[in-house]
């Protein structure tokens, strides 16, 4: 495995089919040695193959599991560790299974952020394409109509003529500096200070923050419930935990989790605490931690949260499609309107 392979985390997408054939294969009784010889001749993905090689080869030598994928490098620290216990515990197929499921949903959620994103941009490319023909193309035939009939363009339609004789002059020098920004988007998007700073402004922005403290409440609630499922305390839970949460805020409330329960305090009464639950989360928590059944109870917040995210990003889109829709029909209407009426006038003085 060459270098930057190594240090590529595998995504959650790829994550997911990992963990679910890895449960797949211990709740099946196959023998782990056989299992991974099966995934290895069938998997089309250099990274996961390769990996898949070194399990299988440190099975037949009596190695752990965790040992490899930490020397693998592809695989997040924390689910090596929820696997290290698994092994220790004997409960390797409900971390696999508890692995799988946090990937799958975190996967889910990733896929309709991407979508609620690229439709938006879709639609403002679009905007920008329909009034640059407008103003390149159409403007100069209208133009020459009025030179026929003996009139020159006056005030706005003059305005948007000037407009489109420079967006036609240097539309080459344009699209370049559009596309050198979409290019300098993309490597930000794939380096860790591009990383940051992105999650920055997504934490700070007004339209994204409060989408931001919720999916790290997600995040959280999904990775308390796969460790407590598989075995760990709390306080090696919520360490684990932390480290997964981006969101500003959201850390500070997992540290308060911390500071109530090294002070003496409750789980459930950190929670109550922390702030980073609404009140309707936290009487589905309040239920599960009394009767025992914390893992599962943190599972359901995760998923609720995950059905309230995805509504709110639905509500986003049916919001700035009519919005960037109505927008498009201002300003074609508004481009149209400046050359129709003065071009009625003159024909009527004929």
């Amino acid at each position: 495995m060459s270098e930057t392979q190594i240090k590529k985390l595998l995504k959650p997408a790829q994550l997911k089919v990992l963990f679910s054939n890895l449960e797949m294969i211990t709740r099946s009784g196959l023998p782990l040695s056989e299992g991974f010889d099966i995934l290895r001749k069938n998997d089309d993905d250099p990274a996961e193959k390769e990996l898949i090689e070194m399990l299988y080869d440190a099975v037949n030598e009596g190695e752990p599991i965790t040992k490899v994928m930490r020397k693998s490098e592809i695989v997040p620290e924390y689910a090596c560790s929820l696997i290290s216990i698994g092994e220790k515990t004997g409960r390797l197929e409900e971390t696999f299974a508890s692995l799988a499921d946090y990937y799958i949903k975190r996967d889910e959620l990733s896929r309709s952020i991407r979508s609620s994103v690229v439709y938006p941009v879709s639609m403002l490319v679009m905007v920008f394409v329909v009034v640059a023909v407008l103003l390149v193309q159409v403007m100069p035939v209208f133009d020459h109509v009025f030179r026929q009939l003996g009139y020159e363009m006056t005030g706005i339609s003059a305005g948007l003529m000037s407009a489109g004789a420079i967006l036609g002059q240097f539309g080459f020098w344009i699209a370049g500096i559009i596309f050198a920004i979409a290019v300098i988007g993309i490597i930000l998007a794939v380096t860790p200070s591009g990383r940051k700073f992105y999650n920055t402004l997504f934490q700070s922005a007004p339209i994204t923050r409060d989408l931001s403290l919720d999916l790290s409440a997600q995040r959280f609630s999904l990775a308390m419930s796969s460790m407590l499922s598989a075995g760990l305390e709390i306080d090696t839970s919520l360490e684990f935990a932390e480290k997964l949460v981006e969101d500003k805020r959201a850390k500070k409330s997992v540290g308060k989790i911390r500071q109530t329960i090294e002070g003496g305090g409750s789980f459930l009464e950190a929670l109550e605490k922390s702030g980073l639950y609404t009140k309707k989360d936290m009487a589905l928590l309040s239920i599960g931690i009394k009767t025992g059944a914390d893992a599962e109870a943190m599972n359901q917040v995760g998923e609720q949260i995950t059905i309230a995210t995805e509504s709110r990003l639905e509500r986003l889109i049916a919001t700035i499609e009519p919005t960037l829709v109505a927008i498009m029909c201002v300003l074609v209407g508004l481009i149209l309107l400046s050359v129709m009426l003065p071009l009625m006038g003159a024909l009527t003085g004929f």
